[in-house]
């Protein structure tokens, strides 16, 4: 340690100091280029609605539950790091930082808060030296005088259990698992490790919403005195929060945008915004719990995000479809999104079907495979331009697919088609897709995993793992998101326009009417367990194979796109040169074939 046993007792004796977080990081925060746009001291002018969330967290203030639900790109990350440099320094104890994954928590600990320590020598002379013998200096673990902070993911139920805590900082809540090993809440379980200090705890709970209903950190906000923050209409000085559907522009023009005072009606440019910032107050709205503050993204500073930005993003993501409205509402307005719940009629989608121009062109195209006892079904489709599809071919193979028959027509049929890349389902028959996978470049054996919060395809790095492994001949299968999959093209379904996510459909007879109901067989729908909200995809009919080929499509896709793999192109090239050369006598194309009940024939 830097300082002597001498020292840390002195300080031990001290009474916790008067000064707040924001006085102590207007005197020693210091931002550095790497991780901040505007580099150099802290100034908490800069966002003054973040002054009385932080100084609610300091010592001298008897709150000990603070809830922020909030937009993007208003400084919320940089007040809790804030916080935890304070607690070091200032007012040393243990403290727990919990965030959605171990990786998300070690990305931050090496881009957030070990420079964040390092660029304050006050700061850096409390904490262990980095590599030194029984170092308390690790990315999970910094050890200061008077305390230590650790650093886990909410998917590690050995870390929620590991030590007591004073200060508990939960970021990005609405990431954290339900249940997490059978042992309950992650927030739960965080939330017990401060028992032992309850009498002056504090803990910080900071999230964007996700789905209504189901979003922690908007039942967290509802339980609390729902502080907004109001702010001076430049003309008639009323006090307001900023809202939404106070932000007008003329159509066609999204730098146009101005604030339009819900008192007088006049119209405020963004010029105005730092003054009605710096004038503003947090007021509550409720009786609560908790302490709790709510901020969109058009609070933020002059030069971060403007409402002009938010216009031209409404109106993009307006156009994009519900995917991308979600997003918009999530993160710009830090509300939750509710979902409609409703199914998609297959009518107006079968009468949308069109004829292709002959010199159609395509960035990319894909096969995607679904496996069965007695079939495999599988969608040929070529890709444009941010995610805008036009189904190709639809074809049924059948055969026993525990025989080798089925698999050679899938060999031909690969070889006629020559798409830039293959995948196919491994929940059946999952050694026979290992066998075919393993000597096939861009032929991929994917897994489907269901969890509302599970990403379509996972990221590069673990990726990279399954590809080293993958050579050392262990096919591993890649993860599929599914419900983020049916989520996205249910979204694209309901986009009327061509362009970004747009899904064309062909006049043709293998796009035909059971397609269709394939394809809309699903709806989103609330269940409760344990009294707390879940959704799940459910089946509205027996048969859904046109959906699942069609989210493995859109993953087969991204899988492509991933550095880890050439760049697709715009020419058709043959997924893998060991595709074998295809038979001279050629097996005829099964086709599909359905009773009046919809089974297989």
């Amino acid at each position: 340690m830097r300082s002597s046993y001498a020292q840390v007792y002195a300080e031990a004796l001290l009474p916790e100091p008067d000064l707040t977080v924001s006085e102590w990081a207007d005197q020693h925060r210091l931002l550095d280029q790497a991780s901040s746009s505007e580099p150099g001291r802290w100034r908490t002018d800069r966002t003054p609605y973040l002054r009385e969330i932080m100084d609610s967290l300091s010592a001298s203030d008897q709150t000990d539950f603070v809830v922020f639900m909030k937009g993007a790109q208003i400084g919320a990350s940089e007040a809790g790091v804030n916080w935890v440099l304070y607690n070091i320094h200032h007012c040393p104890s243990p403290m727990l930082y919990v965030l959605p994954t171990v990786d998300t928590a070690k990305r931050v600990s090496k881009q957030r808060i070990g420079p964040a320590i390092d660029a304050i020598p006050a700061v850096a002379a409390k904490v262990s030296t980095p590599r030194a013998r029984d170092s308390g200096n690790t990315l999970f673990q910094k050890d200061y005088v008077g305390g230590t902070l650790m650093m886990v993911g909410s998917n590690s139920s050995v870390g929620l259990r590991s030590v007591p805590a004073r200060m508990l900082f939960m970021d990005e809540v609405d990431g954290f698992p339900q249940d997490l090993d059978g042992e309950g809440s992650p927030i739960q379980l965080a939330v017990r490790r401060t028992a032992t200090f309850k009498r002056n705890r504090k803990i910080f709970m900071v999230s964007t919403p996700t789905i209504k209903g189901l979003s922690t950190i908007e039942d967290y906000y509802e339980q609390s005195d729902q502080r907004r923050y109001y702010v001076p209409c430049p003309e008639c000085g009323e006090m307001q929060p900023i809202e939404w559907e106070q932000i007008v522009w003329d159509e066609g023009d999204p730098d146009s945008a101005k604030f339009a005072c819900k008192e007088c009606g006049v119209l405020s440019s963004e010029a105005h915004k730092t003054n009605m910032l710096n004038a503003g107050e947090w007021r509550p709205t409720a009786k609560g719990r908790y302490r709790g503050y709510h901020l969109s993204s058009l609070y933020s500073p002059a030069g971060w995000y403007s409402w002009a930005d938010a216009a031209a993003d409404f109106i993009s993501a307006k156009h994009a479809g519900q995917e991308q409205l979600k997003t918009f509402v999530n993160t710009v307005l830090g509300r939750s999104w509710e979902e409609q719940g409703e199914q998609i009629d297959p009518t107006g989608l079968i009468v949308r079907r069109e004829e292709y121009p002959t010199d159609l062109q395509f960035k990319t195209t894909t096969v995607a495979i679904d496996v069965q006892k007695d079939r495999l079904e599988l969608e040929h489709v070529g890709w444009g331009e941010k995610e805008e599809s036009w189904g190709l071919d639809y074809i049924v193979l059948a055969g026993d697919t525990a025989q080798g028959d089925v698999w050679d027509d899938l060999t031909e049929t690969l070889n006629e088609l020559k798409p830039d890349g293959v995948v196919i389902d491994s929940g059946y028959n999952t050694q026979l897709v290992y066998d075919y996978v393993a000597k096939r470049r861009f032929c991929w054996a994917i897994k489907g995993q269901s969890g509302m919060g599970l990403p379509l395809i996972q990221d590069a790095q673990k990726r990279a793992m399954r590809l080293r492994r993958r050579r050392q001949r262990a096919v591993t299968p890649e993860p599929v998101g599914v419900d983020q999959g049916k989520a996205i093209i249910m979204s694209r379904l309901q986009l009327s326009d061509p362009g970004p996510g747009f899904m064309h459909f062909p006049a043709q007879a293998e796009y035909d009417d059971e397609f269709f109901m394939q394809l809309c067989a699903e709806k989103l729908v609330t269940r409760y367990t344990k009294g707390r909200p879940r959704q799940e995809w459910v089946q509205t009919r027996p048969r859904n194979e046109a959906l699942d080929v069609r989210v493995y499509g859109l993953a087969c896709l991204r899988l492509l796109g991933n550095k880890t793999t050439r760049k697709a192109s715009s020419k058709k090239v043959e997924p893998t040169d060991s595709i074998e050369e295809p038979k001279k006598q050629k097996k005829p194309r099964k086709t599909r074939g359905f009773d009046g009940g919809g089974a297989w024939l």
